[in-house]
């Protein structure tokens, strides 16, 4: 992956990609964060902006040829003019910028399968490395390297999502679906580890629909549009569930497990987001503009939950936490982003269902069975925010590339019917 052999007469050469070590390199940052803090922040950086500056023109193409993500971080910039903390805004809304452009950078100079093989490198090392440095909180919960069960909850699921895909595509290397094997039983553990009911029932609705999607490949598309109908409809039917039961379901799922585990009160802080959207509805209070030290509502709601390191919360539902920051608007170029993107790697995977493609797709779905009771995008730094970019632009270039070989196939079908059409006149 990192390195190819070549054979020669004198002997084996190592050739080596620059962009796979520096996205290798940025990944593990990423998910080290915690623990390596300033520094990992840098060196992400570094990696990443290495990657763009060599191509530049590139750079300055991917910008241009991939507009949404970049509207999206145009208005979370803008968002420093009506902030409550103009320099925390600015600050972080540049670090998305430079987040996103990364991601489409990888997604353009990376093949898929060389994402996955780095993604699946990266989570089987931060995995590693929460079970061997990692912490527990005072309750005994599992935090691994990550500052939250939570955070360490939604690594693990992102491995299983990797192990399922290895484990599916018979074409791929024993090599590479044994470590898929390992990748799922590793994230079960860690997810019965973090205590996580709302991560292990999305990540067993998320395999669920994977499989669904590798079993519908000898289907034909009047079967895929059913089955898939019948698929997204069970899915919103368990998403709104879920967010209407949430935490109802989750003490009967802890109460069954044996776990004792206090939930984040998420009705109330849901109750309290509503009135602070109708405040600020349109643009609303600046992006990263409101869980602040010094902001009034954020110490009021630390306080309340006991959260003593007075950072690492929010209100547990992506649209929702999102609008207080970015408003109604921004709310509105965040869905259509993603909903694109899950659509683009579903309909991808349909057609094409390889490891890859089908962890393109997973992530897609995990995002969207999670985003309900956490925020899982988009945030600065962050390695899932990153990982739905890339499988945006991803999504996006396989979209326009069957879009493109659908005109071909039908100028060639119009060719032939011409010169059907000619042979008779030339007959007489």
């Amino acid at each position: 992956m990192m390195a190819a052999g070549v054979a020669t007469e004198r002997g084996w050469i190592v050739r080596i990609c620059p962009n796979v070590v520096l996205v290798t390199v940025a990944m593990i940052c990423l998910l080290y964060l915690t623990r390596l803090g300033a520094a990992g922040a840098g060196l992400f950086l570094l990696s990443g902006l290495v990657l763009l500056g060599r191509e530049p023109t590139r750079t300055l193409w991917e910008a241009r040829s991939f507009v949404l993500p970049m509207l999206l971080c145009g208005f979370c910039v803008a968002s420093t003019l009506w902030s409550n903390y103009p320099a925390v805004t600015l600050r972080y809304s540049v670090q998305l910028t430079l987040t996103f452009m990364i991601a489409i950078a990888i997604a353009n100079r990376l093949s898929p399968i060389a994402l996955l093989k780095i993604a699946t490198v990266a989570y089987i090392l931060a995995g590693i490395g929460s079970l061997v440095i990692g912490r527990a909180g005072e309750n005994g919960i599992w935090f691994g390297i990550f500052e939250s069960k939570n955070a360490f909850a939604q690594a693990s699921t992102v491995l299983v999502v990797a192990g399922v895909a290895w484990i599916c595509d018979r074409a791929q290397s024993v090599t590479w679906r044994l470590a898929g094997l390992f990748c799922v039983a590793l994230g079960l553990a860690e997810l019965v580890m973090a205590q996580s009911a709302g991560a292990l029932i999305a990540t067993m609705g998320t395999v669920l629909l994977m499989l669904t999607i590798m079993t519908m490949r000898r289907m034909t598309r009047l079967q895929r549009a059913f089955v898939a109908t019948l698929a997204m409809a069970g899915m919103v039917g368990m998403v709104l569930f879920l967010t209407g039961y949430f935490e109802e379901f989750s003490h009967a799922f802890l109460q069954l497990t044996g776990k004792d585990v206090t939930l984040t009160g998420r009705t109330e802080l849901w109750e309290i987001a509503f009135g602070q959207i109708q405040q600020h509805p349109l643009l609303g209070q600046g992006y990263k503009a409101v869980w602040v030290r010094g902001n009034p509502l954020a110490e009021a709601l630390w306080s309340y939950f006991d959260i003593k390191s007075r950072s690492g919360f929010h209100f547990h539902n992506t649209m929702i936490s999102n609008a207080v920051e970015i408003g109604v608007a921004g709310v509105l170029l965040q869905a259509g982003l993603f909903l694109s993107g899950l659509v683009f790697c579903v309909a991808w995977a349909l057609r094409s269902p390889r490891a890859e493609v089908i962890f393109l797709a997973g992530l897609m779905l995990r995002q969207l069975l999670l985003m309900h009771s956490e925020v899982v995008f988009f945030t600065q730094f962050d390695a899932m925010s990153l990982l739905t970019v890339v499988a945006f632009v991803f999504g996006l270039r396989a979209a326009r590339q069957e879009k493109t070989r659908a005109a071909l196939r039908r100028h060639a079908a119009e060719g032939r019917l011409r010169v059907l059409h000619r042979r008779p006149v030339a007959a007489q």
